[in-house]
């Protein structure tokens, strides 16, 4: 991986999204596939499994929360406006709507709805077959590039 890598995306078919190597909290999320679909728009796509259980069989709200987290810089990543990596989370907050299965593709829908100099606003949901299982927004603070 490159040390700004950038997607090559307009509107686009999935993707893989490049994780880090090593025993990191988002090497062991494991990957997930994204696409732009709109200026402004992104999509993501989790898969769901046994690791991702609560213990009555449904989908762990940690799990949801996890897959928001690495999602909701996603319109800012495929405009180009942030490298990969190069944000920080200042807010973030999620509403629980109904519970999730697991085996069923998990779909995160997030939108910018303002960009500074410094800053990314963004909200969305995670949905399975359609359905809204939760809601979030995040306040981010967008890094420089590595030097």
């Amino acid at each position: 991986m490159t040390k700004d890598f950038f997607p090559e995306c307009s509107e686009s078919d999935w993707q893989i999204m490049p994780m880090v190597a090593g025993r990191s909290f988002d090497a062991k999320m494991g990957p997930f596939e994204f696409r732009k679909t709109a200026e402004g728009k992104a999509q993501a796509r989790f898969k769901t499994d046994d690791d991702c259980r609560n213990i009555q069989y449904g989908l762990h709200g940690g799990y949801l929360a996890a897959c928001a987290e690495q999602a909701f810089y996603l319109p800012l990543y495929t405009d180009r406006c942030v490298a990969l990596g190069r944000v920080v989370t200042i807010d973030f907050n999620m509403q629980f709507l109904q519970g999730g299965d697991i085996g069923k593709d998990l779909i995160a829908d997030i939108e910018l709805m303002k960009e500074t100099g410094r800053m990314g606003f963004t909200r969305g949901t995670l949905s399975q077959g359609g359905q809204a299982l939760c809601s979030f927004s995040a306040t981010l603070r967008k890094l420089p590039p590595q030097a």
